[in-house]
Protein backbone atom coordinates (compact mmCIF):
# COMPACT_ATOMS: atom_id res chain seq x y z
CA UNK A 1 0.00 0.00 0.00
CA UNK A 2 1.26 3.43 -0.89
CA UNK A 3 1.87 5.94 1.85
CA UNK A 4 -0.10 9.18 1.67
CA UNK A 5 2.90 10.93 3.25
CA UNK A 6 6.45 10.09 4.23
CA UNK A 7 8.32 12.15 6.81
CA UNK A 8 12.05 11.63 7.00
CA UNK A 9 13.27 15.18 7.57
CA UNK A 10 15.31 15.90 10.71
CA UNK A 11 13.06 16.40 13.75
CA UNK A 12 13.35 17.72 17.29
CA UNK A 13 11.76 14.58 18.76
CA UNK A 14 12.77 10.92 18.67
CA UNK A 15 10.86 9.89 15.53
CA UNK A 16 13.23 9.18 12.65
CA UNK A 17 10.83 8.22 9.87
CA UNK A 18 7.04 8.25 9.64
CA UNK A 19 4.85 6.74 6.94
CA UNK A 20 1.21 7.86 6.98
CA UNK A 21 -1.56 5.72 5.44
CA UNK A 22 -5.29 5.53 5.03
CA UNK A 23 -6.82 2.59 6.92
CA UNK A 24 -8.39 -0.10 4.76
CA UNK A 25 -9.21 -2.76 7.39
CA UNK A 26 -8.24 -4.20 10.75
CA UNK A 27 -5.76 -6.38 8.87
CA UNK A 28 -3.60 -3.27 8.38
CA UNK A 29 -2.47 -3.48 12.02
CA UNK A 30 0.26 -5.69 13.46
CA UNK A 31 0.01 -4.83 17.18
CA UNK A 32 -2.83 -5.78 19.53
CA UNK A 33 -3.42 -2.24 20.86
CA UNK A 34 -3.78 -0.57 17.46
CA UNK A 35 -5.90 -3.41 16.09
CA UNK A 36 -8.17 -3.44 19.16
CA UNK A 37 -8.78 0.32 19.03
CA UNK A 38 -9.52 0.24 15.31
CA UNK A 39 -11.88 -2.73 15.71
CA UNK A 40 -13.75 -0.88 18.48
CA UNK A 41 -14.05 2.21 16.23
CA UNK A 42 -15.14 0.10 13.23
CA UNK A 43 -18.05 -1.43 15.21
CA UNK A 44 -19.86 1.92 14.90
CA UNK A 45 -19.91 1.93 11.07
CA UNK A 46 -21.62 3.42 9.16
CA UNK A 47 -21.74 5.99 11.99
CA UNK A 48 -18.80 7.36 13.94
CA UNK A 49 -18.48 7.02 17.71
CA UNK A 50 -18.63 10.01 20.01
CA UNK A 51 -16.22 10.81 22.82
CA UNK A 52 -18.92 9.61 25.25
CA UNK A 53 -19.04 6.21 23.49
CA UNK A 54 -15.50 5.41 24.61
CA UNK A 55 -15.42 3.84 28.07
CA UNK A 56 -11.83 3.35 29.21
CA UNK A 57 -12.94 0.72 31.73
CA UNK A 58 -13.74 -1.57 28.79
CA UNK A 59 -10.25 -1.06 27.31
CA UNK A 60 -7.88 -1.58 30.26
CA UNK A 61 -5.65 -3.92 28.27
CA UNK A 62 -4.71 -1.13 25.84
CA UNK A 63 -5.11 1.92 28.09
CA UNK A 64 -1.38 2.52 28.44
CA UNK A 65 -1.05 2.79 24.65
CA UNK A 66 -3.85 5.34 24.17
CA UNK A 67 -3.76 9.08 23.59
CA UNK A 68 -6.51 11.65 23.09
CA UNK A 69 -6.15 14.81 21.02
CA UNK A 70 -8.83 17.50 20.95
CA UNK A 71 -9.69 19.26 17.69
CA UNK A 72 -9.91 22.87 18.87
CA UNK A 73 -10.30 24.45 15.40
CA UNK A 74 -9.08 23.65 11.88
CA UNK A 75 -5.30 23.40 12.10
CA UNK A 76 -5.30 23.63 15.90
CA UNK A 77 -5.20 20.68 18.31
CA UNK A 78 -4.56 20.05 22.00
CA UNK A 79 -2.99 16.85 23.29
CA UNK A 80 -5.31 15.96 26.20
CA UNK A 81 -4.19 12.56 27.50
CA UNK A 82 -1.54 9.90 26.95
CA UNK A 83 -0.92 6.53 28.58
CA UNK A 84 2.35 5.34 30.07
CA UNK A 85 3.31 3.32 26.98
CA UNK A 86 2.88 6.47 24.89
CA UNK A 87 5.28 8.33 27.18
CA UNK A 88 7.75 5.41 27.11
CA UNK A 89 7.80 5.38 23.29
CA UNK A 90 7.82 9.15 22.75
CA UNK A 91 10.10 9.84 25.70
CA UNK A 92 7.94 12.61 27.18
CA UNK A 93 4.34 13.29 28.12
CA UNK A 94 2.65 15.47 25.52
CA UNK A 95 -0.36 16.19 27.73
CA UNK A 96 -1.31 19.85 27.37
CA UNK A 97 0.86 20.45 24.28
CA UNK A 98 -0.56 22.51 21.43
CA UNK A 99 -0.25 21.14 17.92
CA UNK A 100 -0.97 23.54 15.08
CA UNK A 101 -0.23 24.37 11.47
CA UNK A 102 1.46 27.56 12.74
CA UNK A 103 3.75 25.84 15.27
CA UNK A 104 7.43 26.79 14.89
CA UNK A 105 8.37 23.06 14.75
CA UNK A 106 7.88 21.64 11.23
CA UNK A 107 7.01 18.17 12.56
CA UNK A 108 4.10 19.59 14.57
CA UNK A 109 2.87 21.55 11.54
CA UNK A 110 2.91 18.32 9.50
CA UNK A 111 1.15 16.44 12.32
CA UNK A 112 -1.57 19.13 12.48
CA UNK A 113 -2.05 18.87 8.71
CA UNK A 114 -2.39 15.07 9.02
CA UNK A 115 -5.01 15.51 11.74
CA UNK A 116 -6.84 18.07 9.59
CA UNK A 117 -7.11 15.41 6.89
CA UNK A 118 -8.61 12.91 9.37
CA UNK A 119 -11.02 15.47 10.84
CA UNK A 120 -12.22 16.68 7.44
CA UNK A 121 -12.53 13.14 6.03
CA UNK A 122 -14.05 11.68 9.22
CA UNK A 123 -11.89 8.61 8.60
CA UNK A 124 -9.11 6.99 10.63
CA UNK A 125 -5.45 7.08 9.69
CA UNK A 126 -2.47 4.99 10.59
CA UNK A 127 1.27 5.47 10.74
CA UNK A 128 4.34 3.34 11.05
CA UNK A 129 8.01 4.00 11.02
CA UNK A 130 11.13 4.22 13.12
CA UNK A 131 11.43 5.77 16.57
CA UNK A 132 14.46 5.99 18.88
CA UNK A 133 13.39 4.59 22.24
CA UNK A 134 15.25 5.83 25.34
CA UNK A 135 17.82 3.22 26.32
CA UNK A 136 16.61 0.82 23.65
CA UNK A 137 17.86 2.11 20.32
CA UNK A 138 15.74 2.26 17.19
CA UNK A 139 12.43 0.43 17.04
CA UNK A 140 9.52 0.03 14.62
CA UNK A 141 6.21 1.58 15.72
CA UNK A 142 2.65 1.78 14.49
CA UNK A 143 -0.29 4.02 15.35
CA UNK A 144 -3.96 4.36 14.63
CA UNK A 145 -5.85 7.66 14.89
CA UNK A 146 -9.65 7.44 15.09
CA UNK A 147 -12.00 10.43 14.85
CA UNK A 148 -14.67 10.86 17.55
CA UNK A 149 -17.71 13.06 17.06
CA UNK A 150 -19.11 15.88 19.15
CA UNK A 151 -22.87 16.07 19.77
CA UNK A 152 -23.18 18.47 16.80
CA UNK A 153 -21.73 15.85 14.41
CA UNK A 154 -18.34 17.51 13.95
CA UNK A 155 -15.12 15.71 14.81
CA UNK A 156 -14.07 16.85 18.27
CA UNK A 157 -11.32 14.38 19.15
CA UNK A 158 -8.85 11.92 17.72
CA UNK A 159 -8.41 8.84 19.87
CA UNK A 160 -5.20 7.01 19.05
CA UNK A 161 -2.98 4.14 20.05
CA UNK A 162 0.76 3.66 19.57
CA UNK A 163 2.73 0.44 19.97
CA UNK A 164 6.15 -0.92 19.14
CA UNK A 165 6.21 -3.64 16.50
CA UNK A 166 8.22 -6.83 16.84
Amino acid sequence: MDAIAVEDEPRSDNFKKIYRYNVTSGDDFQTPATRALYQWWEEFKPDLPTRADFDISKHWTIASSLYLIEAVAPGQYLHRLNGENVVDIIGVSLRGHDISVTNPLPELRRFASYMDMLVEGKKPGRCNGIVEVMGGGDAQFETVDCPLLRADGSVGFLLGAISLRD
